[in-house]
C-alpha cells in the first residue's frame, strides 16, 4: 500500500530536520547524541512510528547509528553515503560550508572536462544547437534576469554539454549534484568578474565543441570550473569577514 500523502510529507519533513541536526553537528566536529525517543517525539510533534521510520532512513544513509540502550548518535561525514541525492540536497539546504563547496567544485572538475571531451567527438548537430541556444539565452538575459533565472540558464548549459557526452554514468552523476550545484551558483554569481570570465570560458567551450576539438573542450571546461573555484574561495573569505566583524 502507498503511504497517505499527509504522512509522506510529515515523514519527509522529520527526516530532513533530523538530517539538518546531524549536518550542523558535524560542522562543529561534535558527535550529536539525540534525546530519548519519547522526548524527541515530543520536540518534533510526531509519533514513535514516524520518528523510527525517519531514523531508519538516516541510518541506511550512514548518518546515524542506533544502538539498544546506548541511544542514537550521529556518525562522522566520511561514513555517510556521500553521493546520496538526499544527503547532497540536505547539505546544500543547510547553508553549505566551505568544505562542501570545495568538494563540489572538485567533483565538477572530475565530471565536466571529461564530459566535454566526449561531447566534442559525439555531439550531434541537434546537441550543438541546444548548447548554443542555452548560451545565447544566458548572454542575452545577463543584465535583465533575476539571479534565480541566471542560475537556471547556467544549469541548462552545463546539463546540455554533459548530455552531449552520451555517457549515461556521467549524465547520472551530473544529475545527482544538480541541486548542490544550483546552491553553489547562488554563492558565486555575486562576483561579477568571475561571471564574466566564466562566460568567456563558456564561449570557448562551445567553439571547441563545434570544431570537434576534445582537448580544447576539456581545457575550456576546466577553466569554467576553475573560475567557479575562485569565486567559491572569494565567497568563503567574504563570509569569514562578515563573521569576524560581527564578533
Amino acid at each position: 500500500m502507498e503511504p497517505a500523502p499527509g504522512r509522506e510529507r510529515l515523514h519527509t519533513r522529520v527526516t530532513r530536520e533530523l538530517a539538518r541536526r546531524v549536518i550542523e553537528s558535524d560542522r562543529t566536529r561534535a558527535v550529536l547524541a539525540f534525546p530519548r525517543e519519547a522526548d524527541l517525539c515530543a520536540q518534533l510533534g510526531v509519533s514513535r512510528t514516524v520518528l523510527r521510520e525517519s531514523m531508519k532512513v538516516l541510518a541506511d544513509k550512514g548518518m546515524v547509528e542506533m544502538k539498544p540502550r546506548a541511544g542514537t548518535h550521529s556518525r562522522p561525514r566520511p561514513e555517510w553515503r556521500q553521493l546520496d541525492p538526499d544527503i547532497l540536497v540536505w547539505q546544500a539546504e543547510s547553508h553549505p560550508d566551505a568544505q562542501f563547496l570545495r568538494d563540489l567544485c572538485e567533483v565538477r572538475l572530475a565530471i565536466e572536462p571529461t564530459a566535454a571531451g566526449f561531447a566534442a567527438v559525439r555531439a550531434t548537430a541537434d546537441d550543438l544547437r541546444r548548447i548554443e541556444s542555452c548560451l545565447r539565452e544566458r548572454e542575452s538575459r545577463d543584465a535583465a534576469a533575476a539571479p534565480g533565472e541566471l542560475i537556471d540558464l547556467d544549469l541548462r548549459f552545463h546539463m546540455a554539454v554533459v548530455a552531449a557526452s552520451r555517457n549515461p554514468l556521467l549524465i547520472e552523476l551530473n544529475g545527482i549534484i544538480r541541486q548542490p550545484f544550483r546552491t553553489a551558483l547562488a554563492c558565486t554569481l555575486r562576483f561579477r568578474s568571475a561571471v564574466e570570465l566564466s562566460l568567456h570560458a563558456h564561449r570557448t567551450l562551445l567553439e571547441s565543441l563545434c570544431r570537434k576539438d576534445p582537448m580544447e573542450a576539456r581545457r575550456a571546461a576546466e577553466q569554467v570550473v576553475g573560475f567557479a573555484m575562485l569565486a567559491v574561495e572569494r565567497a568563503i573569505r567574504a563570509k569569514r569577514r562578515i563573521g569576524n566583524s560581527s564578533e
